[in-house]
């Protein structure tokens, strides 16, 4: 993980995101990609916890292999992580106060 991307989850996540992410980093890949079509089909906002459910479907049902358990605490970690690496998406996801804002 590079620096800027570790400094980022432990920005928006605590130690214990910082490790599934670490372990885990397709998950981040599938977010912002899934993240990224919604941009392109024009949503102005989106839900990150779809974002979540897509991820848990293409793990769990579209792909062979791996399945995730992504807890719904780093969805919202992943979407902050998406705000702050791509700061022209600021406001992207609705998001609740967090200790991490």
């Amino acid at each position: 993980m590079s620096q800027t991307a570790k400094q980022l989850s432990l920005d928006v996540g605590g130690t214990d995101f910082e490790r599934f992410h670490a372990e885990n980093p397709r998950v981040y890949e599938l977010f912002k990609r899934f993240t990224f079509q919604a941009i392109r089909r024009g949503f102005q906002h989106y839900s990150a916890d779809g974002i979540g459910h897509q991820i848990r479907w293409h793990t769990g049902v579209i792909t062979k292999g791996e399945e995730w358990k992504v807890n719904n605490n780093y969805i919202s970690a992943y979407a902050r992580m998406f705000e702050r690496e791509h700061t022209e998406y600021q406001g992207f996801f609705r998001k609740r106060i967090s200790k991490y804002d």
